[in-house]
């Protein structure tokens, strides 16, 4: 406990100070996207970034709890944008090395615990391992969004039974070309993919006159809106 830091501003507390926790308090969006339909809590940005990086890479155990609220409330949102009355969480996989590196496997957990808090509202909701890694990857950070796609295809694989419709989760969504793949892997097993979701989105900077390559048609609150 001596020298513990809020992941957000660096005050000394254990996990996120109220000011920084109540920064992440927010509508989720649901947008449609060229993958299907994407929700996610928030943007990629500030309290949420530092907090999803130093659960990610620092070991800030304490926080996948933050997180993984985050993740139902976009499922929530999800759900009820499709009026659907149950859900199959399915989580990116993670490289074996980085869960041993990290000691999680960030989205399954996170699925885990928006599962729990899910079934506590009420909604019938289930996680799957139904992803494999059907190869190695390099590390994402730094790459172009040509060089993310080429790096991510045809990198996982559903190797089990089709099931029906499920959502396909991540921690982060940057470009989406690795929720694409998950999404691409899904269908080429016959499996129904409800939609995507995520704790953070990558904040796009599109041209002046260029629609967001990843969401076209943002929803929030009910009213559109420009994402990011």
């Amino acid at each position: 406990m001596w020298g513990a830091r809020c992941a957000g501003c660096g005050r000394a507390c254990v996990g996120l100070c109220p000011r920084c926790r109540a920064t992440l308090v927010r509508a989720p969006v649901v947008g449609e996207w060229t993958g299907g339909v994407l929700a996610w809590a928030g943007p990629y940005a500030g309290v949420l970034r530092a907090s999803v990086l130093a659960a990610k890479r620092r070991n800030a155990l304490g926080l996948v709890g933050v997180l993984g609220g985050l993740l139902a409330g976009a499922l929530a949102a999800l759900a009820l944008h499709e009026d659907a009355g149950s859900l199959t969480l399915v989580p990116v996989p993670t490289a074996r090395a980085h869960v041993y590196q990290r000691g999680i496997d960030l989205p399954f957990e996170l699925c885990r615990i928006a599962q729990q808090r899910l079934r506590g509202a009420g909604l019938d909701v289930r996680v799957s391992a139904g992803l494999k890694l059907a190869r190695s990857t390099a590390d994402q950070i730094g790459l172009s969004g040509s060089a993310r796609s080429a790096n991510m295809k045809d990198a996982f694989a559903w190797p089990g039974a089709a099931c029906g419709s499920v959502v396909v989760v991540d921690d982060v969504v940057t470009t989406g070309a690795t929720m694409a793949q998950a999404v691409r892997a899904c269908h080429r097993a016959g499996v129904g993919v409800l939609g995507g979701a995520c704790v953070a989105r990558t904040p796009v900077r599109a041209r002046r006159g260029t629609p967001d390559p990843l969401v076209a048609d943002v929803v929030r609150g009910g009213n559109a809106a420009h994402a990011g």
